[in-house]
């Protein structure tokens, strides 16, 4: 299943009372509809200043058991159409990343992907995650060269991204690698001027997405958004990395609405569609996922009421593409 192309479908249905009546009938059907998010250790090994991290250094206690895994893929993974392993925290500091990858397949999981900032990940780690059924390595980086990588993300080696990029390389050329390889760039008024240059530096490189990601202020210590005189280098950089992403047929994905991320407003879409999972939330404070399966918690709780006033009662569904480009994580598809 190709979720990109899910992803413009989606955006080419404009009106959100159908969008929720596909979701409820969806699940009144058993069917899958929407995407996990999942941290299985709220912990991280860098200190990007982009991030909160950056501010608290203490990482959130708890983790999750190989059988508490197991729960949740029981319980949840069976109307996920994507899940996402990594959320905000570093996936791979727990033990058990990789089942979890295996874990999700196991339960039909269409679409699993896995967000790392790539320091800790070895070779036969990369070959465990192909065997396991990852289809999308998602590499985070700050930077297209070792001085402001290594500025942004704090405690990271670029010479460690590097190696990886290079493996990844030799294992595509072998053959030998099952998933894409996306790269998250989070863009800020101090590193978007070299972001012209992405395709001069990671061309070499199996890429097959690149997502820019206009910062954001998320509680870390920097903060700095893109001010209205900024906004026109942002857009001049997108606008030529469209030019290049057209000729080498890497897919561009970038936030051109809404980079200052001005008057979000909440979406019931995103709340029906995307579902947060860490050792301190999971899902829904009222749901326990250790008894029942998330289906039944909402065929307990009213869900198909609920979803069926908010669709022919509601004086208005807001459609505001900005919370989802905030919260999901996915943007305008160039």
């Amino acid at each position: 299943m190709d979720i990109y192309k899910l992803l413009k479908l989606n955006r080419m249905i404009r009106s959100n009372r159908l969008k929720l009546l596909l979701i409820f009938f969806a699940q009144l059907l058993n069917r899958r509809y929407y995407s996990v998010r999942i941290d299985p250790v709220f912990a991280c090994n860098l200190r990007c200043r982009m991030c909160y991290f950056s501010k608290s250094q203490k990482s959130m206690p708890g983790k999750f058991t190989r059988e508490e895994l197991e729960l949740i893929g029981k319980n949840i993974f069976g109307n996920a159409l994507h899940v996402m392993v990594g959320c905000g925290a570093e996936p791979t500091l727990h033990p058990d990343f990789i089942y979890l990858v295996e874990l999700a397949k196991k339960f039909g999981v269409p679409h699993v992907g896995l967000v790392t900032n790539g320091q800790l990940i070895t070779s036969d780690e990369l070959d465990e995650l192909g065997r396991a059924g990852l289809n999308e390595l998602i590499l985070s980086i700050h930077g297209l060269n070792k001085a402001t990588y290594e500025t942004f993300m704090v405690g990271a080696s670029w010479e460690k991204l590097v190696h990886l990029l290079e493996t990844l390389k030799q294992l595509n050329s072998k053959a030998k690698m099952s998933f894409s390889i996306r790269l998250n760039f989070t863009a800020n008024p101090d590193n978007i001027d070299e972001l012209e240059r992405f395709f001069d530096v990671f061309s070499a490189y199996p890429i097959s997405t690149l997502q820019v990601r206009p910062v954001m202020d998320i509680g870390g210590e920097y903060t700095a958004p893109f001010t209205n005189n900024d906004l026109y280098r942002y857009n001049r950089v997108i606008e030529k990395l469209k030019i290049q992403a057209k000729k080498t047929g890497v897919r561009l994905l970038a936030n051109t609405q809404n980079p200052q991320y001005r008057k979000i407003k909440p979406n019931p879409l995103i709340v029906e569609t995307y579902k947060y999972i860490s050792p301190q939330y999971v899902v829904e404070r009222q749901y326990d996922w250790r008894k029942e399966s998330y289906r039944q918690f909402l065929r307990n709780t009213g869900w198909h009421s609920s979803v069926l006033r908010k669709i022919f009662l509601s004086p208005r569904v807001s459609d505001v593409s900005d919370f989802a480009q905030r919260y999901s994580g996915q943007y305008d598809i160039i």
